[in-house]
């Protein structure tokens, strides 16, 4: 499968959209605001959160594992100062 016309930036855009997949790196299906809010709390459940790729509005552009471990990493201390408050050493 190639594209009609391979000048054409239309044609070239409509091609990678309907045959350019990611299966490895998937992000983007977990929607801040209608499944977790801003602090990653899954909306209507208690202490649970959603920490990962699918709460990524853009890619990162590469592997996403160390923008998830960072935002993991940033999540957990925000946390921990919400408990703890800023005293506990954070």
């Amino acid at each position: 499968m190639i594209p009609r016309h391979t000048n054409d930036t239309k044609s070239l855009k409509q091609f990678c959209k309907d045959t350019v997949i990611s299966i490895w790196h998937y992000h983007g299906g977990c929607h801040v605001g209608h499944v977790v809010n801003k602090d990653y709390e899954v909306i209507g459940v208690h202490r649970l959160r959603v920490i990962d790729g699918s709460t990524f509005h853009e890619s990162p552009g590469t592997n996403p594992q160390a923008t998830v471990m960072m935002l993991g990493r940033y999540m957990g201390v925000k946390i921990l100062r919400d408990r703890l408050g800023r005293s506990a050493g954070l």
